[in-house]
């Protein structure tokens, strides 16, 4: 009898194990991750970065770099004929891959603008840029742009840096239509007030050929609007500074009172310091042309660009 329960015994624990074996085998079910709002704003601006600098970083080094001219003048330390040999390729930059400056540093200290006699002066290169052969990132022009640049080390001691630079605008003219999946969409570009000047930047906006509607200098706690786009609706000022609140230091945020909810991503320099940010808002109310309070709002907007003129 003994024996028999022994066998049983056996019998059910090989049973038992070949079972736990099926089980381990089979395949682990995930479930798959909803992508949200933030998700998407996030790798359309980390994917536009990296496709801006790999772009720019392979036509420097295949014209720029290889202009006979260019390297002679910027071995020389000839500031004005090595500006003059990159002009032909600031304007190919400009209108095939929508490149806003292109600059020529001869040091760390001192830039020129390629085609552009009265834009130069002083601005410091971080001691990582300087150091390094290449290198794309976030920074402040002295005009109060907030661009994305890509820099490149000459070669040859002393010869200076080429820098390519494509505005904020620019880089997100995209994004609405990323997001157009979640409903009507508007997306602005914010500037951190830290450091800002506020003249130079309506000089500079001022200066702008197509300047955006529905845009200006409208600020809440530490960031100031830029520029607006997209199909959603067009904000008032007051509507713009409680959409501003809700955007600084908020990835995501809802505004029930204006049906919306949005989020923000920061743009942040070299050191770290944030100099902007994209910030989006989603709503399903229709888009709005030419309300009285948007308008009232271009108004004051185009005053304040003729007292600053």
């Amino acid at each position: 009898m003994k024996r028999v329960l022994s066998i049983v015994c056996l019998c059910l624990l090989a049973v038992n194990a070949q079972a736990q074996q099926r089980i381990e085998a089979l395949p682990v079910q995930t479930v798959p991750a909803v992508e949200t709002p933030a998700d998407v704003v996030r790798d359309f601006m980390y994917a536009e970065q990296a496709r801006t600098c790999a772009e720019l970083k392979s036509f420097a080094r295949d014209t720029v770099l290889k202009d006979a001219d260019f390297i002679e003048a910027a071995q020389n330390r000839n500031t004005r004929k090595a500006a003059v040999a990159a002009s032909k390729f600031a304007t190919i930059l400009a209108n095939t891959l929508d490149t806003d400056f292109v600059f020529y540093h001869p040091n760390t200290r001192f830039f020129v603008r390629v085609n552009d006699k009265n834009y130069r002066g002083r601005m410091r290169l971080s001691s990582e840029a300087a150091n390094s052969p290449s290198l794309c990132y976030w920074e402040r022009l002295p005009s109060q742009d907030v661009v994305y640049s890509v820099l490149l080390k000459l070669d040859g001691d002393k010869t200076g840096y080429l820098k390519m630079s494509k505005k904020l605008t620019r880089m997100v003219k995209n994004v609405p239509d990323a997001l157009s999946r979640f409903g009507k969409v508007r997306v602005y570009t914010a500037l951190d007030k830290a450091g800002l000047k506020k003249m130079a930047w309506f000089k500079m906006r001022r200066a702008e050929p197509d300047k955006t509607k529905f845009s200006g200098w409208c600020t809440a706690q530490n960031l100031a609007f830029l520029s607006s786009i997209g199909s959603g609706r067009a904000l008032a000022k007051k509507q713009q500074r409680k959409l501003l609140k809700m955007a600084d230091g908020n990835e995501t945020f809802a505004l029930p009172e204006l049906n919306l909810t949005g989020g923000s991503l920061a743009l942040n320099g070299l050191d770290g310091e944030r100099l902007g940010a994209v910030v989006y808002a989603l709503g399903t109310a229709p888009a709005v042309k030419d309300s009285d309070d948007a308008a009232e709002c271009e108004n004051t907007e185009n005053i304040l660009y003729r007292f600053f003129e």
